[in-house]
């Protein structure tokens, strides 16, 4: 069963581009992970201080191993050297359904 990721981490005031580095070290390290299919962050073009996270794990063992992961465990620790303001991440259990726009 396919697992999707959504979610966001709202910073305060101009805090949201020093993640930079952080986000896509952790990026780096997520995708490598078995089950992983995607693993993203991106910056919301309306707003600079929003992040958005995208995910999609191949079963909810994978992601439960993400959860405990070594990373995993020391990006919640980085994210306490910046002004977050809200953090807000849940998944949902599915399936694909059908390509709405491209291949």
């Amino acid at each position: 069963m396919t697992i999707v990721v959504m979610g966001h981490i709202r910073t305060e005031a101009g805090e949201a581009a020093k993640l930079r580095d952080l986000l896509v070290a952790h990026m780096a390290a997520t995708n490598a992970e078995e089950g992983c299919e995607l693993y993203a962050f991106s910056y919301d073009v309306g707003d600079p201080d929003l992040i958005r996270i995208s995910e999609r794990w191949a079963s909810a063992e994978a992601l439960a191993a993400h959860s405990v992961a070594d990373h995993q465990k020391a990006f919640g620790r980085s994210l306490r050297d910046y002004r977050i303001g809200e953090i807000s991440v849940k998944a949902w259990d599915g399936a694909f359904w059908r390509t709405l726009i491209g291949e």
